[in-house]
């Protein structure tokens, strides 16, 4: 008999832990879900689990990755229905990002978790050095790409930083978004007339809206929806 698995069935086995994780991410957080709660959830043995992606930082890599690609989605296509310019567009993906740490605790938790551990936090950071690259480079000619890579270093701990901190009545969403955005071209010394058309662009856009479809399609991709997934877990436990 032979142990050849088809691609098909590997996707599978890997949506199956992905679900289970993300379950038990939201509703337990990362740093108290254990590889047997996946496990057990998934119905996927702990010893293939760990053969197939090493660790549990290794599975919020996975899942980190998904929702930074659909942030890039989302964000991108709404983004170039408005403009060409590099550097809005870029911004764009930043605020989308801040929307979906903010529609509830369980997806700020799991934000937080993925800009934090070594692994996970390592690749958002190369991956916005690629985006800025991109966006500054003909404004920063002689910056190379490891002058990017330490600059994003700083504009990572400003993005941490305001997901950190909820939203209330003095500090609202558009608000906190605004100063992110102004922070942001601060550090990369943008003139003020393009901050100002930076925050004009962002107001353009409803944010809240494509957040919730940047977290759906994510979800109805691993076939897993919030309130069912902490259903299911405490179902379980």
């Amino acid at each position: 008999m032979s142990n050849f698995r088809s691609e098909t069935e590997t996707k599978e086995l890997h949506r199956k832990i992905l679900t289970a994780a993300t379950a038990l991410f939201i509703q337990k957080g990362y740093e108290r879900t254990k590889i047997t709660d996946i496990a057990k959830l998934s119905g996927v043995p702990k010893s293939k689990i760990l053969y197939e992606m090493n660790s549990k930082e290794e599975i919020l890599c996975l899942l980190v990755r998904k929702f930074l690609d659909g942030v890039t989605s989302k964000s991108d296509r709404v983004a170039k229905e408005l403009t060409d310019d590099q550097v809005l567009i870029l911004l764009a993906n930043e605020v989308l990002q801040l929307y979906m740490a903010e529609m509830n605790e369980d997806m700020r938790n799991l934000y937080l978790s993925g800009y934090s551990m070594p692994k996970t936090s390592e690749e958002v950071l190369k991956r916005r050095t690629d985006m800025m690259y991109e966006a500054f480079s003909e404004t920063f000619k002689n910056f190379t790409w490891n002058d990017f890579y330490e600059t994003e270093i700083a504009s990572m701990g400003i993005m941490r930083a305001y997901m950190t901190v909820p939203c209330g009545i003095y500090f609202t969403i558009e608000a906190k978004s605004k100063r992110l955005v102004t922070m942001l071209l601060r550090i990369y010394k943008a003139e003020d007339e393009k901050i100002t058309e930076a925050i004009s662009f962002i107001e353009k856009i409803d944010f809240a809206t494509v957040a919730k479809e940047a977290v759906q399609s994510v979800f109805d991709e691993l076939d897993i929806k919030m309130q069912s997934a902490k259903r299911k877990v405490q179902n379980e436990a």
